[in-house]
């Protein structure tokens, strides 16, 4: 396989499936809904292009959302993307699925839209649109601008854009060159945020509503190292990755899935 610059563990895979399954056989979220799959801050394309693999239906899009060159409102330094990197490996990595047509001079996939810019800028109508037109983020992958204050407001701006039972998926909460990313989670639930941690892994937490939680822990409970209890709320403990461990947020090369 082809190398792609980026940080997301491969193990992640099997979560977001798991994840996927959930979300059709426990709540019904199949093919009838106008969906989404989204990320804020995806780089070169590593774990975005793990979210296009599981869209389930010609229609659904896949939102990528990232400051690219405009490193002005990456303030805490936390990954330079490269709208280049990212779009070539879009069209690499998506020349053989069906039902796509190049949608501008870079060839993107019709089903995927991106977004240049400040993620804190925007509104949820900016991702999903608004009135009879808007769609639902069935997965929110937030992994952009670190500090306390952004990894707030990309929380926010996931939760507004979620489906009911949508999950979002917030990176780095444990890597200790981040400690942005935990101080705002906290920060989000303190402040009334409605989707809670249920899993710990791969250096991410996810969070779903309240009353999803279960579900979704009796899927990962198989696969769970131990249980836990992260800001109150019990979650399932998953392995913590490789990458993680042991390169934190060195530059490396690692292999797409």
């Amino acid at each position: 396989m082809t190398s792609v610059s980026g940080f997301f563990e491969l193990g992640c895979v099997e979560a977001y499936e798991t994840i996927d399954r959930v979300q059709q056989d426990a709540f019904g979220l199949g093919t009838a809904e106008r969906t989404a799959l989204c990320e804020i801050g995806v780089y070169h394309g590593r774990s975005f292009l793990a979210l296009t693999a599981l869209r389930r239906r010609e229609e659904e899009r896949c939102i990528a959302i990232d400051c690219f060159e405009e490193q002005d409102f990456n303030v805490d330094e936390s990954g330079r993307g490269n709208l280049r990197k990212f779009t070539k490996n879009c069209r690499k990595f998506c020349a053989d699925v069906d039902g796509w047509t190049p949608t501008d001079e870079n060839g993107v996939p019709s089903f995927i839209k991106v977004i240049q810019g400040n993620s804190t800028d925007l509104k949820p109508s900016d991702v999903v649109g608004d009135g009879a037109d808007a769609i639902d983020v069935r997965m929110f992958s937030v992994d952009g601008s670190h500090t306390a204050e952004c990894t707030l407001a990309d929380l926010r701006l996931a939760e507004s854009c979620s489906h009911a039972h949508g999950v979002i998926i917030l990176d780095d909460c444990f890597n200790p060159d981040w400690p942005g990313c935990i101080s705002g989670l906290g920060q989000y639930l303190a402040q009334g945020g409605t989707r809670v941690p249920f899993c710990i892994g791969h250096n991410k937490v996810f969070l779903s509503a309240v009353e999803d939680a279960p579900a979704f822990r009796r899927a990962f409970a198989t696969s769970a190292r131990k249980n836990a209890h992260l800001f109150g709320h019990e979650c399932v403990v998953l392995k913590h990755g490789w990458i993680a461990t042991f390169h934190a947020n060195d530059d490396v090369a690692v292999r797409a899935v």
